[in-house]
């Protein structure tokens, strides 16, 4: 079974536990660029993750075992261009029957009468930490025109930091 997941769409990221049997139960959802359309802050474009959740019902717990694999397009930090980020990540997580609080990120306690739980903030978290804050392209790869404009400017900007004027030294001066 594939879903696409978005976030306005919420039923699709719940999973449902109450009447399945004790034991293993496998669930696969698409994930795409739609998952990540109100988190403008990751700066994903043409996202696409296979996400395979291995759910292990027990007694008084549940098991969850997460694997995404696929590929986005995020901005290059030298050069700014898009580049291509390929992500192979895992996430595990203890979901516990009881009332106490956790304090483990790794545990989370669902209510005794609980009956599904959502899938949506663990898939986020596996994604998101694991998507590099500093893809780059390979070595050569980079945009070359806006390189040379970053270091004309970069080298613009060291020289005013070296000038008397500069706004750095008048803080200096402060003491």
């Amino acid at each position: 079974m594939f879903n696409c997941l978005t976030m306005k769409d919420n039923n699709l990221f719940v999973v449902p536990f109450a009447g399945i049997k004790l034991g293993i139960h496998q669930y696969n959802f698409t994930v795409t660029e739609m998952f990540f359309e109100d988190l403008s802050h990751l700066q994903l474009e043409n996202g696409l993750f296979k996400v395979e959740l291995e759910l292990e019902k027990k007694e008084t717990m549940m098991l969850a075992s997460f694997t995404a694999k696929g590929t986005a397009q995020q901005p290059c930090r030298r050069c700014n261009d898009l580049v291509d980020v390929f992500l192979n990540t895992n996430l595990s997580l203890v979901y516990k029957f009881g009332s106490e609080e956790s304090e483990d990120e790794n545990l989370i306690v669902l209510h005794p009468d609980s009956f599904e739980i959502n899938v949506y903030q663990p898939i986020y978290e596996m994604i998101a930490m694991a998507l590099s804050s500093l893809s780059t392209h390979e070595e050569g790869g980079c945009n070359q025109d806006m390189l040379v404009f970053l270091n004309a400017h970069k080298s613009n900007l060291s020289e005013q930091d070296t000038t008397e004027d500069s706004i750095w030294s008048k803080l200096k001066n402060l003491n």
